[in-house]
């Protein structure tokens, strides 16, 4: 019988390998910081996307103003601060009192919290506070919001509305984009 030698990995080697893989990690990790922030830049577009489609949506469907305001407190509109503290869809039916206000007996509709990560969430002056569809899904509002990072150097977000069609779209934002 003739002895085996025994398999396995000298301290030397495995240590080796591990300073390869730490190194490895540490050249990857701006990469993969910037892919985490670009996605959730992409996923806080498409959430203030969505609810400006389910506004125009919900006013085709219910025959009637439906509107979507920022709002801090999720039950009333605000008129100061931006996008990011949050904004709600309620039903705002024209006559009913003063339109872009939730009033007594109108239904809020949806409530969407404050954006995380530090973003930024500024309208420009035609919808800086709220956008109101009426029932055949048109705006008279046209305008655009500035989606921002927490970092002056990344990508933001532009969401445009078209006055009219009442159509929003979302675009990548080249830096610098102010937002304030």
């Amino acid at each position: 019988m003739t002895p085996r030698r025994a398999m396995g990995f000298s301290l030397v080697e495995l240590l080796v390998g591990l300073s390869i893989v730490v190194i490895l990690a540490a050249i990857a990790a701006p990469s993969f910081q910037q892919l985490i922030s670009s996605t959730r830049m992409t996923s806080q577009s498409n959430e203030f996307l969505t609810a400006l489609n389910f506004t125009r949506s919900e006013a085709v469907k219910r025959n009637t103003r439906v509107t979507m305001c920022k709002s801090s407190d999720g039950a009333t509109c605000s008129t100061t601060g931006n996008w990011q503290q949050g904004w709600i869809i309620f039903v705002d039916p024209a006559g009913s009192g003063t339109i872009g206000v939730v009033d007594y007996g109108e239904t809020v509709l949806r409530v969407h919290p404050a954006l995380s990560g530090g973003s930024t969430l500024v309208g420009s002056t035609p919808v800086a506070s709220s956008v109101s569809y009426i029932a055949s899904g048109q705006t008279t509002q046209s305008g655009h919001w500035d989606l921002c990072g927490p970092v002056t150097s990344m990508t933001g977000r532009d969401i445009d509305v078209s006055a009219g069609s009442g159509r929003a779209s979302a675009v990548k934002d080249e830096p610098p984009v102010t937002c304030s």
